[in-house]
């Protein structure tokens, strides 16, 4: 019997460190960056180029994505440098690819009276975070040598841009995207609000905060090549409900928000009503109810109960 091989993933064994601690920083040999990565320099060469990708679309409500995911050679070397960029210390307000973090940490962190809030999301993030922008942090930001920030950039992506099915996208999108972050997050500093990152999603809550600091977002972000989702921005008064990441909050609190909660109850009367219960309804049910249990406890114990009936 063939021995199936482990499958690759993002390992920090814990580390945590500032950027100039990585050993990408001033990283000036390919050999080195071979080794570094478990690799040759000849294998790494082979590895540029969108033949290196299965392309194939993937519909989330609705609507087609692109998915580019890394052949299992390439995927080894994209684990390994994300293993690698994840060590790097990042600013609290960020709450995806960060152990212990997610997007309801991330809804949690804009909690507190008489805030008024801000949901902004970028479109097409990982399409628009070119290779140059790739280059540019290796080269500018890590100080390597321009060929090994030109093998780098051209390694970890797809047709001039991030890939979007990688384990190193989302390291990559915001490591690349920091001085834009950054000075997204001193803009919001001068009027007073909190940041916080999910992937491509920006909140943005505070007392004094204005919707005219939509303005601002929006013109820090063209000058660094990208755009604000014109249809996805909301601006919360002090008394609204606002959702944020899949998530609702009031002043103190936070809740499922009610469009999971129904989806829930679909899918359990359908559950009920069938005479031959499908494995993969259960699943999904299953997974509905951990996500609101990690919103509100109650529904643990739901998912305990559910599961416990559901699998015999």
């Amino acid at each position: 019997m063939k021995r199936r091989l482990p499958k690759n993933r993002i390992i920090t064994k814990k580390k945590s460190y500032p950027l100039q601690d990585s050993p990408f920083y001033k990283l000036s040999s390919k050999t080195r960056l071979a080794s570094l990565l478990g690799s040759t320099p000849k294998e790494l060469k082979s590895l540029v180029g969108n033949d290196n990708y299965h392309c194939f679309t993937q519909t989330k409500k609705g609507k087609p994505r692109l998915i580019q995911e890394p052949l299992p050679h390439l995927d080894k070397i994209h684990s390994r440098v994300a293993s690698l960029l994840c060590r790097i210390e990042t600013v609290d307000g960020l709450h995806s690819g960060k152990k212990g973090r997610s997007n309801i940490s991330n809804a949690r962190a804009h909690l507190g009276p008489g805030r008024k809030v801000i949901t902004a999301d970028i479109k097409s993030f990982f399409p628009s975070t070119t290779r140059l922008m790739v280059f540019d942090f290796f080269y500018n930001t890590m100080q390597c040598s321009s060929d090994v920030a030109d093998l780098l950039s051209r390694i970890l992506t797809y047709d001039e841009h991030i890939p979007t099915g990688s384990r190193i996208s989302m390291p990559l999108a915001y490591i690349a995207n920091k001085r834009m972050f950054d000075e997204i997050e001193d803009a919001a500093m001068r009027v007073g609000a909190k940041m916080t990152i999910y992937v491509d999603d920006l909140t943005f809550s505070g007392v004094m905060l204005h919707k005219d600091f939509v303005k601002t977002l929006e013109m820090i972000a063209k000058k660094h090549g990208h755009r604000i989702h014109p249809s996805k921005t909301r601006f919360y008064s002090e008394n609204a409900i606002k959702l944020i990441t899949g998530a609702a909050i009031g002043e103190d609190r936070i809740f499922p928000r009610n469009r999971h909660l129904k989806a829930l109850k679909e899918d359990l009367q359908i559950w009920i009503n069938s005479p031959q219960k499908d494995r993969k309804l259960i699943n999904k049910i299953l997974g509905r109810l951990t996500f609101i249990g990690s919103i509100d406890p109650r529904y643990k114990d739901k998912a305990r109960t559910f599961r416990n009936v559901a699998i015999k």
